[in-house]
């Protein structure tokens, strides 16, 4: 029961860190951690679109200092969700969520 217990407080906590550092932490949990875990894969490829959303919005803003925030909204709402998954509520990302579940997640 314990155990039990102990995993599934891991798997939450991989859950935040996974929205931490987007397309770094997400691929590492992604690849390491994601094993048979849907959730956590879930999770980890949604923070992985996120982090690949925000370097392409960095990339086509033509003002810096509006795509610096704009980035910074979408990291602390990817942190967002990521606390949310790690109290145990099911956030979905529009959009995002939808396509990651349509490609086999």
């Amino acid at each position: 029961m314990a155990k039990s217990k102990q995993k599934e407080e891991n798997d939450r906590i991989l859950y935040l860190l996974a929205y931490v550092f987007t397309i770094i932490s997400g691929a590492i949990i992604y690849l390491f951690f994601s094993n048979g875990n849907k959730q956590l894969k879930l999770h980890s490829e949604q923070a992985i679109i996120l982090g690949i959303i925000i370097v392409v919005e960095a990339v086509l803003f033509l003002v810096p200092y509006i795509a610096g925030v704009i980035g910074l909204l979408i990291w602390l709402y990817g942190l967002y969700v990521g606390f949310e998954a790690y109290i145990g509520n099911d956030v979905k990302i529009p959009y995002i969520t939808d396509f990651v579940r349509s490609n086999g997640t």
